[in-house]
Order: C-alpha cells, then structure tokens, then sequence
C-alpha cells in the first residue's frame, strides 16, 4: 500500500495541452515508489503530458518493479527513493543495463540523498528532489527526459558534490582482498547468507567483514558503502542479475 508522507503539492503551475506543442502519445512508464503524495503528482502531469491512454505500471519494491521493466519494457522509469523493499542503486543501474533501457527519472531527498554526482550522472537521465517536487517540475523532468535530454535538478546535485565527503577517501581507502570480494557482492545486492555461501565463508565471518567496510567506507548502511565504492572506483559497476536482491 502506498502510503502518504507529506501534504500534496502544486504549487509550480503545469501548462493546459494547448500550451504543449508537440504532446507525448503512446507512452509506457513504470512507477516505483511508496509515497502517494509523489506518485499523485506524477499522475497529475501525465494527464496533461499524455493525451492519449498512458500504459502504466506501478511498484513499490525494486524486485518487482525490475519485473515490470523486463516483461513491459517502458520507455520511461520514475524512481522515488526511499522504497518499500530493495536497494534503489541497483533496481536503477539494472534497469540502465537491460537490452531496452528505459529512460530513468529519479526522485530522491536532496537533504540527504545517498547518491554522489557521479552515480546519477552514469544511472539516471533525470534527477529530481523530493522537495522540489511539484506538478510543474515533474512535468518538465518528464518532458525534457523522454524528449531525450538530460534534467538536473540544482539543489540536488549540489549537496551530492559537497555532502557526499568522497574526496577525503581517494588513495587512502585501503581493503584487502576479501573485503573488496565482500564489497563486490554487497554492490550486486546480496545479502549476508548470500555471500556467506558465495565466498564459503562463515556467517560470522561476514558480518566482521560488512562490519569493517562500513567503517572504512564511512558509510551509515549497506547502500551507502555500495554507492561509494563505485564512486570511488573499488569495485566495477553491477552486473545485470535476474533479480534485485536486498539485505534481510
């Protein structure tokens, strides 16, 4: 169930169909969020952003609306962290990934957004803060991006080059071998059991493992260390898995 966070909001105007010179028609999007404020608003500016029937989809964890992506093939994925289940990093960079990538709008809290410059920059084709999220700026994120450019949102993308603290960590984040496997497999989303088997290793033993990285990595969470390690180059990008998995 999608649940509401904070009141309704449209204070930006959206223009009347009259006012769009050339409407989108025809067109597929996945939705994944659990936050009906933002998904209301999204609807409100495909009223006017579609004049004809829109094929929508709508998710609340990563794991199906990766689904959705794979099976509907849209053309347009609009992301609004945090979700319900699963990792936003990797539901966006899978996506990215797959034979017919959809075009990626991505909403996120541009107070404290787990994702530097660099990953929305190689992930996402728009990006959107949560706070600045109103009819008329969503209907321009969707318009600019499946008119095939690129929308950034300032305030977002500021406060990732300045409050992301990733420079202190080049050349002096150093791991050992099995930390960066353990890293590795944290990036593609496993979970503790996951690579417990994967590296034959004990549970304990990965914990101290996660343990370590977190604190070398500065990082609050799981996610955190993931999006810095690609950040700063200590581990490749994912590879496309079948599913997207997530801590349990």
């Amino acid at each position: 169930m999608l649940l509401c966070t904070r009141p309704l909001q449209v204070s930006s105007p959206i223009p009347d169909r009259t006012q769009c010179a050339e409407p989108l028609a025809g067109t597929s999007m996945v939705v994944v969020c659990d936050r009906q404020d933002i998904l209301s608003l999204v609807l409100i500016s495909s009223v006017v952003l579609f004049p004809q029937a829109l094929n929508l989809e709508l998710s609340t964890c990563a794991t199906h609306g990766l689904a959705l992506i794979r099976t509907k093939q849209p053309q347009l994925l609009v992301c609004i962290e945090p979700l319900v289940e699963g990792d936003t990093l990797a539901l966006v960079s899978q996506a990215k990934r797959l034979p017919a990538a959809p075009k990626i709008l991505l909403i996120c809290n541009s107070s404290d957004s787990q994702f530097p410059d660099m990953v929305m920059e190689a992930c996402c084709d728009g990006i959107l803060g949560a706070n600045s999220a109103d009819a008329g700026t969503i209907f321009q994120a969707l318009r600019v991006v499946l008119g095939g450019d690129t929308y950034r949102d300032h305030p977002v993308t500021t406060a990732s080059q300045n409050g992301a603290g990733l420079n202190r960590f080049q050349g002096d984040c150093k791991l050992t071998a099995r930390e960066r496997q353990v890293l590795q497999l944290i990036v593609r989303g496993y979970s503790n059991q996951e690579i417990s088997r994967q590296l034959h290793l004990g549970p304990s033993t990965v914990k101290t493992h996660v343990s370590h990285l977190l604190d070398k990595l500065d990082a609050r969470d799981r996610t955190q260390a993931a999006v810095r390690a690609i950040a700063l180059r200590l581990v490749p990008w994912p590879s496309v898995e079948p599913t997207v998995r997530q801590e349990v």
